[in-house]
């Protein structure tokens, strides 16, 4: 019997009409991905001898003793071995909205939490009865029909069916970035399930949206407010558009495009080693500590993978854990809401400090400014019914009454950076967590974080707890 989203789940914003579930994985989305499989293990073999050369050669070598120590005299292969077995464990994030935005079709969090799947863009606009021409989803459109291979609608305001084929945008955050996707893109980022979705992963070498606005169709209409001296000066010839998108299990050949792809030496000084240095320092694979990594720069957000999920996942077993923007959120009944959902669905959450600007400004708009990106905390008393951790009495006392004083900011004034920052240090010693890594856990698929002290904080039995801290 299919399953039913009614408006009494999301509220008045969907209209009077019902709109069905469709199925976890279309046939039109399996043949797709069966497509792209096949012809990314091919691309992938074949470029893997040319990855080896560059991982071997003397200017990547001298960049890994500079920066890496530890792994800088691996072996080649040992390189690769790392490199894939980070990518098929590194977080698949979405961030999405507190409340609705302008230029992005997402669901927000209030509605995510009354679904029985996650929504694609283009299903989120049928059910806001937005208009598919303006704000991101042409270029999204666009992009998912040239580099994807997706059919494009039959007309222009597409069906129920068609929206189901599409796909749902994930930032692979290989980085260990504390907010898992880009700070900007939402106040809560979902992290998917990689063992539930895994077959419908279909990874880019770079953001599409972008690559398809400066090099693949650099004449089209810019969404919102976006003009082209805001477009990044990417280095078109990285990914020439006959490169096939890969999968988790077959992605070599998208290896060297993404350390070249925001390379454009014409434009910038910046080349593919300081790409490569910049995943090294801030990845596992470099053996550099969580809170050791340095300050990632703004221009360089947009260099993770894009890894989508070319399906209809179910929700809530498709998420494995979910993080609040802690500026925006913390000390907001936005951020109840979001405890509230997190703890019905059995997800386990966690805080970042982000770029610790609660004004949600996008920090594209400051360009030469860092973010620690280190910066995630769990969230006590869902940590506690959710995972293996624990925490002390105090950190969750801690917890409420800075929640608190900023429910008291917040109703007398707009909180500033400066209000961020104090709440964030009087919880971070007590509640600091590190995204998982290939070589975190026994069990990396079955945890969600690992403490301070190296435990891993996994979802398991309560009578299997550890200490999380004290």
């Amino acid at each position: 019997m299919a399953r039913w989203l009614l408006p009494a789940l999301l509220g008045s914003v969907l209209g009077l009409e019902p709109f069905p579930t469709p199925p976890e994985q279309t046939a039109e989305q399996i043949s797709n991905f069966q497509r792209i499989r096949a012809r990314a293990r091919d691309a992938s073999l074949a470029a893997t001898p040319q990855v080896l050369a560059y991982f071997d050669s003397q200017p990547f070598r001298g960049m890994l003793k500079d920066c890496c120590p530890k792994i800088a005299d691996l072996p080649a292969e040992e390189l690769l071995r790392r490199y894939r077995a980070e990518a098929q464990v590194a977080e698949l994030a979405h961030a999405l909205p507190a409340q609705m935005k302008d230029i992005f079709s997402d669901v927000t969090v209030k509605e995510v939490g009354g679904m029985s799947w996650f929504p694609n863009e283009f299903q989120v606009a049928l059910i806001h009865h937005r208009n598919l021409s303006i704000g991101a989803s042409p270029v999204n459109d666009a992009a998912q029909k040239d580099i994807f291979g997706c059919k494009p609608f039959a007309e222009r305001e597409p069906t129920w069916s068609e929206v189901a084929n599409r796909l749902i945008y994930i930032a692979h955050n290989m980085r260990r970035l504390d907010s898992g996707s880009e700070p900007f893109f939402g106040d809560f980022t979902v992290v998917f399930n990689s063992t539930h979705v895994k077959d419908s992963v279909v990874i880019a070498p770079y953001d599409t949206g972008l690559y398809e606005m400066v090099c693949f169709n650099p004449h089209m209409k810019l969404p919102g407010q976006l003009n082209r001296s805001m477009l990044p000066p990417l280095n078109c010839s990285a990914w020439p558009k006959s490169l096939p998108v890969g999968t988790l299990d077959y992605l070599d050949h998208l290896i060297l495009p993404n350390l070249a792809a925001a390379a454009n030496s014409t434009k910038t000084n910046r080349t593919m080693l300081d790409s490569a240095r910049d995943l090294y320092v801030r990845s596992s694979m470099s053996e550099i500590d969580y809170q050791d990594v340095p300050a990632l720069g703004m221009q360089n957000l947009g260099d993770y993978l894009e890894s989508d999920i070319l399906a209809n996942p179910r929700l809530p077993e498709a998420v494995k854990f979910g993080i609040g923007s802690f500026p925006t959120l913390f000390g907001t009944q936005d951020g109840r809401d979001m405890q509230a959902i997190a703890k019905r669905l059995h997800w386990p959450l966690f805080w970042s400090f982000g770029t610790g600007d609660p004004t949600a400004q996008d920090p594209h708009m400051t360009l030469d400014l860092k973010l620690p990106g280190n910066l995630r905390i769990a969230d006590p008393e869902n940590i506690l019914m959710t995972t293996n951790g624990t925490v002390s009495g105090s950190a969750s006392e801690t917890f409420e009454k800075v929640w608190q004083e900023a429910v008291e900011v917040r109703a007398k004034r707009n909180a500033t950076k400066q209000d961020v920052h104090k709440w964030w240090h009087a919880l971070d010693d007590q509640l600091r967590a590190a995204p998982i890594t290939w070589r975190s856990c026994a069990s990396v698929h079955d945890c969600v974080g690992v403490d301070f002290a190296g435990d891993c904080i996994c979802v398991s039995k309560r009578e299997e707890r550890i200490a999380f801290t004290v």
